[in-house]
């Protein structure tokens, strides 16, 4: 329902809107277009893109190849559209190009969209979960049901949980689940409430001891046994003569592929500076206006390979805003505590009024696109942060450390500045295991909406 009604009201606004800048039609003979919204659900059905039925398993796709198939499905939709004119009309005259590549164009970058808002709305009204057991209590199943809790996105609903014997002394407590047994206790307790769909964060040994049972009742059955980052994107299932395994793809060491992001850096951070020559003539006078000091602040962080760096910004805080700060710190045990866990404060003095409206719109970072120019950061990629940050990092800094830092990155756009620090060093990594051109064309989107929205940002 939410896709047939994105399409729909984007070929009403295109048509609208083409027919009021003085387009020479009757809006009305766009009726008969009708059928393109039974198109466009079966092409989504065909591609997968509804899971929790026969059309698709029980685990949703993730939110950046559901994009892809999105904005796919979208264009072979509305090519069908201009074939069909062609060949029943053999032209396209009566019919305006514009409507047609303007709907498919709203339809690609909205539907997504408005399945999140659907998703949402559900999400608080409770309808349309789908029930799952969780079998374990360690890392990774505490991860999946914090993460569950409080995510529209999956469509999971985890009625319970199963403890393990060595597992006992650890339990979900805190996460509001109800312990429905031990895991032997599993597929009766799933025939019961009629439960097809199991979410397996137990121990390898114990998974494949338990793997024959579970596919005598369970229809799906997610395995998930590790609470770390694990490169999925690109990998795939692999059967060596009835050995089944999985390929994993490191995305980061093909050549061709960091050609094409170095590249897509560099062209789209170009764009990005002619677009944003306004903002460089207006903020500078503003800056200067409200606030003693320079216009442009350099602070050094880790680059590429832990090399240091100067990122630009544009000056947002006050010119003794090192003495400020401490001055904070010594009177302020709670902000002391902030700053030492976060690197950041909630509430920081130094931060001029001016300041904290370009902090909130993130113009303070256009001049990163500097630093991109000079090969020294990404357009996309991990936070740059600086050498006092490397020992929360672990046996992930080089992994971390061997992409550029990126201007926005996965996790700005994953709660900014409200996300904690745990979760933004699983974030960064993930994104340099999964790297893809369609993963940073996501995070471009969602940082644009974050902007817009000024949704988190400090």
């Amino acid at each position: 329902m939410a896709d047939a009604a994105c399409i729909a009201g984007a070929w009403a606004l295109a048509v609208v809107a083409y027919w009021l800048v003085g387009g020479s039609y009757s809006p009305s003979i766009y009726l008969a277009f009708w059928p393109i919204i039974p198109v466009f659900v079966t092409l989504n059905a065909l591609f997968g893109l509804y899971h929790g039925s026969w059309m698709y398993p029980a685990a949703p796709l993730p939110p950046v190849e559901e994009m892809r198939r999105l904005i796919l499905s979208s264009l072979v939709t509305h090519l069908a559209v201009v074939t069909f004119l062609a060949m029943r009309f053999q032209t396209l005259e009566g019919y305006s190009r514009v409507v047609v590549a303007a709907a498919g164009v709203l339809t690609a970058l909205t539907a997504q969209s408005v399945r999140n808002w659907v998703r949402r709305a559900l999400f608080k009204l409770r309808i349309g979960q789908l029930p799952v057991l969780l079998a374990g209590s360690g890392d990774a199943a505490r991860n999946v049901a914090e993460i569950l809790k409080d995510d529209p996105f999956s469509g999971f609903r985890i009625v319970g949980y199963f403890d393990g014997a060595r597992e006992r002394r650890e339990g979900l407590e805190g996460t509001g689940l109800k312990c429905l047994g031990s895991l032997k206790d599993i597929v009766s307790e799933a025939k019961r409430r009629d439960i097809k769909v199991l979410l397996a964060c137990q121990d390898e040994r114990l998974f494949r001891c338990q793997m024959k049972e579970f596919a005598q009742w369970f229809t799906y059955i997610e395995y998930l046994p590790t609470a770390n980052a694990f490169p999925v994107y690109g990998s795939k299932a692999v059967v060596f003569d009835g050995l089944g395994g999985l390929e994993m793809v490191n995305q980061a060491r093909k050549r061709i592929l960091r050609l094409q992001k170095w590249i897509l850096d560099r062209l789209l951070a170009m764009v990005a500076f002619v677009l944003s020559i306004p903002f460089f003539i207006v903020i500078p006078l503003l800056i200067k206006l409200t606030s003693k000091g320079p216009v442009f602040y350099r602070q050094t962080r880790l680059g590429r390979y832990g090399r240091e760096i100067k990122v630009w910004k544009f000056r947002s805080m006050y010119a003794d805003s090192a003495e400020r700060l401490e001055k904070l710190l010594s009177e302020d045990e709670a902000a002391a505590e902030e700053w030492s866990r976060n690197f950041k404060l909630a509430r920081d003095p130094r931060v001029t009024p001016f300041g904290r409206f370009l902090r909130r719109t993130s113009l303070d970072e256009l001049p990163q696109l500097f630093n991109v120019l000079m090969g020294q950061m990404a357009l996309i990629g991990p936070r740059p942060i600086v050498a006092d940050e490397v020992k929360y990092y672990g046996s992930s800094y080089e992994t971390f450390a061997s992409v550029r830092p990126g201007i926005t990155g996965l996790w700005q756009v994953s709660g900014r500045s409200d996300t904690d620090y745990p979760r933004r060093v699983a974030l960064d990594t993930y994104y340099v295991l999964n790297w893809s051109t369609w993963l940073d064309v996501w995070i471009l989107l969602r940082t644009f909406l974050a902007v817009v929205l000024m949704r988190g940002a400090r």
